[in-house]
């Protein structure tokens, strides 16, 4: 099926989003809506479009969306992944499901991926619409970075961070960082192994990709991991933290990105199962 080439406003910031409705839609129906969310330096044509398309194959309308500074939605400088806009962009993106009149307000679930699972989270824990919450390779930006980056690397990011905001507030040319390093050693981290392998290779590269949990319950609560991935700890720390219902699925023989593309098969019928049942 074709998306539909749709926008919203969040926070008077244009957001560019493609509406998936299933091909057996009869008009006067009301279908459970799910919200996807793109991973950190991602677009809604990845790794989200696949999930979006293939749960609306199964009967849901869904919707993957550009954050805001990312893919073709509005808001500068572009590139920004910042958690908290993230997060009122995911409520944003529910308000739009909850006035089309095609979706039944009381089946409005959020599917996020990647950093996108991080924000799924956060969005929900605050905003009681979204009635089922799922991730998938679901990552804690603030713990990926605090974890996997040692700290003088990190304190001299942050350093130039500051300087670089002050520099663009006083009409600068913007500076960025790639979000996947170009040049990838035998020692990098397999999660910067296989992000290079997906983003900067016909894989998944896409040309405009630039490089409160414990509020959830009683609502039902699915994530996804695999086995094999070096950010499988991020999904065993919200479990811990999270209340029933929750579940944590791990895909066998699964690294964090082979579940972006290479195993969505070994997800789809697990998130469809989980939406059905809960939406």
């Amino acid at each position: 099926m074709a998306p539909i080439d749709v926008s919203f406003l969040s926070n008077n910031v244009k957001l560019a989003a493609h509406l998936y409705v299933p091909d057996s839609y009869k008009e006067g129906e009301k279908l459970p809506a799910i919200v996807v969310l793109h991973p950190g330096g991602g677009v809604k044509e990845q790794t989200a479009a696949t999930y979006a398309e293939d749960l609306s194959n199964q009967g849901f309308i869904t919707l993957a969306f550009d954050r805001r500074s990312q893919g073709s939605s509005e808001g500068t400088p572009k590139y920004v992944e910042d958690p908290f806009a993230s997060i009122e962009d995911t409520k944003s993106a529910v308000t739009y499901l909850s006035t089309n009149g095609k979706v039944d307000l009381k089946r409005v679930g959020v599917l996020g991926i990647c950093a996108g699972g991080g924000y799924a989270i956060a969005a929900a824990s605050t905003d009681s619409r979204v009635k089922a919450i799922a991730t998938v390779s679901m990552v804690d930006v603030g713990l990926l970075f605090a974890r996997s980056i040692p700290k003088e690397t990190l304190d001299a990011l942050i350093t130039q961070a500051g300087e670089n905001r002050t520099e663009y507030a006083k009409g600068g040319e913007i500076k960025y960082l790639p979000y996947v390093p170009p040049e990838i050693k035998e020692d990098s981290p397999v999660l910067m192994r296989e992000a290079a392998d997906y983003y900067l290779t016909s894989r998944g590269s896409h040309k405009r990709s630039a490089n409160k949990i414990e509020r959830i319950a009683p609502r039902p609560f699915l994530l996804v991991a695999g086995a094999d991935a070096d950010t499988i700890e991020h999904s065993r720390i919200a479990f811990a933290k999270a209340s029933e219902p929750k579940e944590l699925y791990t895909v066998e023989g699964a690294t964090h990105i082979d579940l972006y593309d290479r195993k969505v098969n070994q997800v789809a019928p697990k998130l469809t199962e989980f939406f059905k049942k809960n939406l």
